[in-house]
């Protein structure tokens, strides 16, 4: 009998992770991951209480072989945070799991970090599985072994690094989520198009449009799905720490975490990477001449997410604490950068970065007044020039 899911393998290293997916297989899935866990004593199940629905699903049928020890997170960016991970660790404690024991993370991306940091924590290691139901997680953030939350300084500046058993999704999960919430949710897929793979943009294109097309969404989430592992695999697999080449995937993030983080999670993290690629381009193009066509390429693509008017959405963060958020950016010391720069993920033509020093990363220290008035000019024609 055909399988209700598919598989492929990702790579990080010497670290290989099975990636199930499908539609309409939750209750497959949650088989496939017990089976795969083998010598399984608990499971401490932590959800986003948005998806309620699908977790009890889901929670129901591990529940049937295993002891399920659940936590509802809010998975809101106030959360992402090391007190959140204690609470996780102490529930974990508290339901007597043991190093037989496991931990699924369903939910997004932030509930994925909360979780898979937890997981790394707890007795120095515990199984992690990943259940992702946005397509910001399905899609990229699970394709990384980086787990990590949020100081008062800024984002994702405490963390580590740590391998997952088992990543699962049912695309039927991410069928459920909000147009507004999907649409910016993909700005990673735009992001990995433009940094590593300019000639799957049709296929993007054509996704994107399919969304509205397509009813259940099922063959544009399959495609997106498959443009995110494609441009992204053969980068994780030659630098799991994504601290060398794969450090592309960072485009688009020094300004946008600013703005995420300044912004308070009023912005949330796809919208403010769309942002903030399109302050890249700019400053790429004053900076490193990339061509007229390829900022267009950026308008271009991210005008097919349906971003709100960036005049109304930037113009009230405050200046100053973005300048601040640029200066404690967790990419510093990966190279030179003097005190008021910061260093970026910068193209000088579509899928080719910026080379930075001799073999560093690909990371360029660019002064943060240059940033800044990047920022200003996005903030001020951004709509009109999409």
């Amino acid at each position: 009998m055909r399988s209700p899911y598919e598989a492929l393998t990702l790579a990080f290293g010497d670290a290989t992770v099975p990636y199930l997916y499908g539609t309409d297989c939750a209750a497959a899935l949650a088989g496939a991951v017990l089976d795969r866990l083998g010598d399984l004593d608990a499971i401490l199940f932590v959800a986003d209480d948005r998806v309620r629905g699908h977790a009890d699903a889901v929670a129901a049928e591990l529940a049937r072989r295993v002891r399920v020890e659940r936590v509802q997170v809010e998975a809101a960016e106030r959360h992402k945070t090391l007190p959140t991970v204690q609470h996780l660790l102490e529930a974990a404690v508290a339901g007597r799991l043991t190093r037989r024991s496991a931990v699924a993370a369903m939910g997004g991306g932030t509930v994925g970090n909360i979780a898979g940091l937890a997981a790394a924590l707890l007795f120095r290691g515990t199984r992690l599985v990943h259940l992702p139901t946005t397509p910001v997680a399905a899609f990229d953030a699970t394709v990384s072994l980086k787990q990590g939350v949020n100081l008062s300084a800024g984002k994702n500046l405490a963390g580590t690094y740590f391998v997952p058993a088992l990543i699962a999704c049912d695309l039927a999960w991410l069928s459920t989520v909000p147009r507004t919430d999907l649409l910016t949710g993909l700005a990673e897929m735009v992001k990995n198009v433009l940094v590593a793979a300019p000639g799957l943009e049709p296929k993007l294109t054509r996704a994107l449009e399919g969304l509205d097309a397509d009813p259940d969404r099922r063959a544009a989430l399959r495609a997106l799905l498959e443009i995110g592992v494609e441009a992204k695999a053969p980068y994780v697999a030659a630098d799991p720490r994504e601290q060398g080449a794969a450090l592309i995937f960072e485009y688009g993030h020094t300004a946008g975490h600013a703005i995420e983080f300044v912004s308070g999670g009023r912005i949330g993290h796809g919208e403010a990477v769309a942002w903030g690629m399109l302050v890249a381009a700019e400053v790429a193009r004053r900076r490193h001449g990339l061509a007229a066509g390829d900022v267009a390429a950026h308008h271009r693509l991210v005008s097919l997410l349906g971003l709100p008017d960036a005049a109304v959405r930037l113009r009230d963060l405050d200046r100053d604490a973005i300048r601040a958020v640029l200066a404690k950016d967790n990419k510093r010391g990966y190279g030179p950068c003097a005190p008021g720069e910061v260093l970026m993920v910068l193209l000088d033509t579509a899928g080719r970065a910026v080379p930075g020093p001799p073999g560093g990363p690909p990371l360029v220290p660019v002064p943060v007044p240059v940033v800044m008035d990047a920022f200003e000019t996005v903030a001020l024609n951004a709509l009109e020039s999409v």
